[in-house]
């Protein structure tokens, strides 16, 4: 298959579509609320701005960056974990930084995976799951996330789907765009059966700490041992502290596997700017828990306002306490597309179409709560007085 051939098996990129509606919208002067991309809308916190500010300052921090992540980042991290998930990882040899967790999710198939091989990827998620598959020049196979299981993966479907060229298996809990969790027990299944197959599991955490109901969802590596285990989690600084264009998070998990993505990323990029790493320090160290309920404090109230809302005008919504979206039900379950086409032409209110996800999205559509007060509230007013 040729990198050409592989280019043309790609979907468009959602969002792109998406940002051009809503522009052709606003360019005809139309009062649009923006609820499509998951991009918080407040500002990243005073502190860690200062924190860049000064490392700016630093001429040492203008030079190329520690490849792996600077060692101060990586033991910073390593106690994060610690003490906030019971986690515990080797900063040297368990732990890398990465370019934001976006990057690391697309660069982890190039690490297992020849032409001819397959990744499991689940019915409804993040398009990049797929097409860094493709990209790698392997076969994304689908498995279903259904709303009467939760949108949590059967498990024996898995194990019905892999075989001797499965090479990884991509996961996302708390869950993108649903807001779905998994249950205690469930990552030591998901995890011996990775093991019993021979590939590698992989949760896309970066939703972790993003939680409305006060609770905490449980990290992958709580419940398996990452030493024993072709296991590796994600996470993201972007979500916990409005930095979604710092571009920073980290990888952790078994050795061999962060190794594996390491040396991927020695040959196509450079590493996290140096002046971001000692922020992302300064956001993990004890400043976090302040820091991280600041920046979480807006969204159970918005959610409150948003649910409430389309629940009076009939919407059937998911239950969740985790992310920042509500995960709604199409009416009628028709074309989400469609769907999303029309709210946006007769109430101007920008939604993600479920199927953007992914086939088992049709038939929903996602809200953003990462706008502002009173666009969320004008949002919900709109979705109540509509239908």
């Amino acid at each position: 298959m040729t990198a050409v051939a592989r280019l043309d098996r790609l979907p468009p990129y959602l969002f792109s579509a998406i940002d051009a509606a809503k522009a052709a919208a606003r360019a005809a002067g139309r009062p649009v609320v923006d609820l499509g991309i998951g991009d918080p809308d407040r500002p990243t916190p005073a502190p860690l701005v200062e924190v860049m500010t000064r490392a700016l300052a630093e001429p040492a921090g203008h030079r190329y960056p520690a490849q792996r992540g600077d060692a101060g980042l990586r033991r910073v991290i390593a106690a994060w974990l610690a003490e906030r998930h019971g986690v515990e990882a080797d900063p040297d040899r368990e732990i890398l930084a990465l370019i934001g967790s976006k990057e690391g999710l697309g660069h982890l198939p190039l690490t297992c995976v020849e032409e001819g091989d397959n990744v499991l990827v689940p019915s409804i998620g993040y398009p990049v799951y797929g097409q860094a598959t493709i990209l790698a020049g392997g076969d994304p196979r689908v498995f279903d996330l259904a709303p009467g299981r939760g949108f949590v993966p059967d498990l024996a479907e898995l194990d019905r789907l892999a075989d001797d060229h499965t090479r990884m298996a991509f996961l996302n809990y708390p869950n993108n765009p649903t807001g779905a969790v998994v249950e205690s027990g469930f990552w030591s299944e998901a995890a011996a059966l990775a093991a019993r197959r021979g590939f590698v599991l992989v949760n896309d955490a970066a939703y972790l700490e993003v939680t409305l109901d006060g609770g905490r969802p449980r990290s992958m590596l709580r419940e398996v041992d990452h030493r024993t285990n072709r296991v590796i989690e994600l996470h993201s600084l972007s979500k916990m502290f409005n930095m979604t264009g710092w571009r920073v998070g980290f990888a952790v998990g078994n050795a061999d596997v962060v190794r594996a993505l390491g040396r991927v990323k020695e040959s196509i990029d450079s590493g996290v700017f140096t002046p971001v790493q000692k922020v992302a320090a300064h956001a993990l160290g004890p400043a976090f828990a302040e820091l991280q309920r600041d920046v979480m404090a807006p969204y159970a109230a918005r959610r409150k306002v948003m649910v409430e809302a389309l629940e009076a005008g009939g919407f059937a919504v998911f239950p969740s306490g985790a992310t920042f979206y509500v995960w709604v039900r199409v009416p009628g379950g028709g074309s989400s597309a469609a769907f999303c086409t029309r709210v946006l032409e007769e109430i101007d209110v920008v939604v993600t179409p479920g199927l953007g996800f992914g086939p088992g999205g049709e038939g929903w559509f996602r809200i953003s709560l990462t706008a502002a007060d009173q666009d969320v509230a004008e949002g919900a007013r709109r979705f109540r007085q509509w239908r």
